[in-house]
């Protein structure tokens, strides 16, 4: 009886098991579903993200949602994201393609190693480093069409970047400094993940367009240009509308959203420039500055020059080559929150040829003398100079107007004696006339005993040089040097103003200058093309040769004696 209360046991056991064909079948499909969607994680459990009480994070950047590895957590450490990747079977590594790169970008490949210079083409691997440095920019987009733009003083990790084999898109950044713009395309069925962690914030999207800035005290600026984005914070998970923001000071408490500021119009934009740009900005409500920007392209992505500006100042525009550009403006509210941008406005800007530099010294006549000679440095680019003189200052009726000069100096004849201003402007090979120069004066005659004879005078050994004024508030940095590639440099010298006077040389020849302006942020612009003016012999060489010839017929007449 116990033999067979034993088998009858052992019957019952293995009926009781499940088969092979059934649900351990469905099982074993369900988990190969849910392994292709997520970043594989071994020994991970699911775990939220850490924020220390300064702000920073101490945790892995990942939100809620995702299963996070615990060993991951210690991977950030102050403002730098670092670790390595987790391999999977069921994933392919994701790598960007640099789009668009100016000025300085660099990348450490896989976040090791020496810095090397992006060049458009280049493949970015995850877990790779990206830095850019003062006017530098440069694009990364995936095979989604998706982008993300990194502006000038900016660095980001790339922290995952995977293709599932169901062909989601995972990517997973990292901000630590600067500004971003992330341009993310939907897709149907299930959406791929695009994140850009911050020390204080997660941005999630599944396709929009929007920007993210970390400043220098690691608080983080999400502003939402199209459809929405979810902020993940350490305490709070805010949705932000387009045209929503939200600043994140302390991740524990976070400001609530609000609404971005529409851009400023620009006043006085003009199409054609043949000085440095001024304009001003229409006011907006609520606005506490303005973010200018010069581009090369309509969306704003080649900047070549950008400011910050106060309500009602007046922005000049220094430093630009002759080229077309674009004006883009946004506005900036009281706690920093960046606005929608403005249209793209178009501008061209022709300077060259520059006006030409002046020679100018104090008085400029002897009393009675109805002449004046004026003087000018030599413009590379120039074929002829067109000089006018008035006695109003607004050249409406210029008493002497000559467009046809060649020679770098002009004796006005027939002056009264009254006060007069002049200036001129350069004309290009293809009759494109350069900008004025600023008009100079010309005082009334001086008394006799005051006289300085011809203008201009080097009697004091000095020579005084002027230039078109940049506008209000710029400096002055002036070079003057023995060729033209400035290699050999005699003068290098910052002013206040657009005039210097420098001792004159002592040895014959051309000598050049150049100048660039300086704004009062202190950034200098590039220097100017180079002008030139010659310094002749004190004698000219055929009183060298008389002289000569007269010493030679001295000393035979002192031997016949």
């Amino acid at each position: 009886m116990k033999k067979c209360a034993l088998i009858l046991m052992v019957l019952l056991f293995f009926v009781a098991q499940p088969t092979n064909g059934s649900a351990g079948m469905k099982s074993s499909s369900a988990e190969r579903s849910t392994q292709d969607d997520q970043i594989p994680d071994t020994g991970c459990r699911k775990d939220s993200r850490n924020f220390s009480k300064s702000g920073h994070s101490s945790g892995t950047p990942a939100d809620r949602k995702v299963r996070v590895c615990s060993s991951t957590k210690k991977r950030l450490k102050g403002s730098r994201y670092s670790g390595k990747p987790v391999p999977s079977r069921n994933m392919t590594p994701l790598k960007g393609c640099v789009a668009l790169v100016q000025g300085e970008a660099r990348m450490q490949l896989r976040g090791k190693g020496d810095w090397i210079s992006l060049k458009a083409g280049d493949h970015i691997p995850p877990r790779s480093n990206l830095r850019t440095g003062r006017d530098g920019a440069v694009e990364i987009k995936y095979e989604d069409g998706s982008s993300l733009l990194l502006r000038s003083h900016t660095e980001v990790t790339i922290i995952e970047a995977w293709k599932t084999r169901t062909s989601r898109l995972l990517r997973d950044f990292f901000l630590s400094a600067g500004r971003v713009t992330a341009k993310v395309q939907s897709v149907m069925g299930r959406s791929s993940r695009f994140r850009i962690h911050t020390p204080t914030a997660i941005a999630s999207v599944r396709g929009t367009e929007f920007r993210v800035t970390v400043d220098k005290e690691h608080e983080t600026c999400v502003e939402v240009l199209k459809s929405r984005v979810t902020v993940d914070t350490a305490t709070k998970v805010i949705n932000l509308a387009q045209g929503e923001g939200a600043r994140i000071k302390n991740p524990a408490r976070p400001l609530p959203p609000r609404k971005l500021l529409l851009a400023p119009n620009p006043l006085g934009l003009e199409s054609l420039y043949n000085t440095a740009p001024v304009i001003s900005l229409a006011s907006v409500g609520g606005a506490q500055a303005y973010r200018v920007m010069v581009a090369k392209d309509e969306q704003g992505k080649q900047l070549v020059w950008e400011r910050e500006v106060r309500r009602g100042e007046r922005v000049t525009m220094s430093g630009l080559d002759d080229g077309s550009y674009f004006l883009l403006t946004q506005s900036i509210d009281p706690i920093g929150l960046e606005g929608v941008p403005s249209e793209a406005f178009p501008f061209t800007i022709r300077e060259n040829p520059l006006p030409p530099m002046l020679l100018t010294s104090g008085c400029e006549r002897r009393g009675g003398e109805k002449a004046v000679t004026l003087e000018w440095l030599s413009v590379a680019d120039a074929a002829r100079y067109h000089l006018q003189i008035s006695e109003d200052g607004d050249f409406r009726n210029p008493v002497v107007d000559r467009p046809d000069l060649a020679a770098v100096s002009f004796r006005a004849e027939g002056l009264e004696n009254k006060p007069y201003s002049f200036r001129i402007r350069s004309v290009a090979r293809d009759d494109s006339p350069g900008g004025w120069s600023d008009p100079v004066a010309i005082p009334a005659p001086c008394a006799p005993q005051a006289s300085s004879g011809a203008w201009p005078d080097f009697s004091d050994g000095m020579i005084t040089l002027r230039s078109r004024s940049a506008g209000e508030g710029f400096k002055y940095h002036v070079q003057i040097a023995r060729d033209d590639r400035f290699q050999e440099i005699l003068v290098d010298e910052k002013v206040d103003g657009p005039e210097i006077s420098v001792r004159k040389p002592k040895e014959s020849g051309t000598y050049f200058v150049r100048i660039a302006s300086v704004d009062g942020s202190g950034k200098t612009g590039s220097f100017s093309r180079p002008q030139s003016f010659a310094i002749q012999n004190r004698f000219p060489p055929e009183w060298i040769g008389i002289g000569s010839g007269t010493g030679l017929f001295l000393l035979l007449l002192l031997f016949t004696l």
